[in-house]
């Protein structure tokens, strides 16, 4: 017969370790690619201790199932339809405020980084990390450990043992389509509508967009929608009604 004391032992061997019998942790995804939450859901499916009881397309959606479900952790993509930058992040943590937030996306810089946890997110890891990085960020934000993955780790050491002296400020000629693009970005358009405006194919949108932002130096949709209002590409009042709507 097993020692009753040895049975009564906390689960806590080591930060965030979670035996496999004691229970299943529920997530909720929201993210507005479907592969992706197909792909992200059957990854964590594999896990006996891991459950989606949900997914959502857009973060109204995606805010319903977590006050539905109460999930243990809910893991959203940074930027969302009609939510630019950490948005979608803020609105989510205002509206369900007892809500622990990974967020899992594809940007890495500093201010997304920045953005993400001041919005309320525990939790960062990129969508080319590790499995097991996943996993571990998954199950330590699951029990209310914040987590990182080692991408986002070496980025944040990088700038403490080399912070980036700031530039002064480099007027960049914009073309008349430059414009248009940055503006739709701030707006927060989605590039396949962005596509569609121009009567451009996605895949040419979206290297557009991707070499406009690099030859920018603009990190993140947020980055885009200040640089926006400083080339008076976008009002203040446009500006503060993307905030509000937040």
């Amino acid at each position: 017969m097993q020692d009753s004391k040895l049975s009564n032992t906390s689960d806590a061997i080591w930060p965030g370790f979670v035996r496999r019998n004691a229970g299943k942790l529920r997530l909720v995804l929201i993210d507005d690619h479907p592969v992706v939450r197909e792909g992200i859901g059957a990854l964590l499916s594999l896990e006996s201790d891991l459950a989606v009881v949900g997914d959502a397309g857009d973060i109204e959606t995606g805010i319903e199932l977590v006050r539905r479900y109460e999930p243990n952790l809910v893991i959203c993509d940074l930027t969302m339809p009609g939510c630019t930058g950490g948005l979608a992040v803020r609105k989510l943590c205002c509206e369900c405020p007892t809500a622990r937030v990974l967020v899992l996306t594809a940007h890495d810089s500093l201010e997304c980084i920045r953005e993400s946890f001041t919005a309320g997110a525990i939790a960062y890891v990129r969508k080319d990390a590790l499995r097991v990085d996943l996993l571990a960020a998954v199950r330590r934000a699951a029990v209310g450990e914040q987590a990182i993955c080692r991408g986002v780790c070496d980025i944040l050491i990088r700038d403490w043992l080399h912070p980036v002296r700031t530039q002064p400020v480099v007027e960049v000629p914009l073309e008349p389509e430059d414009r248009k693009i940055i503006r739709l970005i701030a707006l927060g358009v989605p590039t396949w509508k962005i596509a569609a405006d121009l009567g451009r194919g996605v895949k040419a949108v979206e290297k557009y967009r991707t070499g406009l932002m690099r030859r920018l130096d603009l990190g993140s949709t947020a980055a885009v929608a200040r640089f926006a209002v400083r080339c008076n590409l976008l009002s203040r009042q446009e500006m503060d009604g993307l905030v509000s709507a937040d």
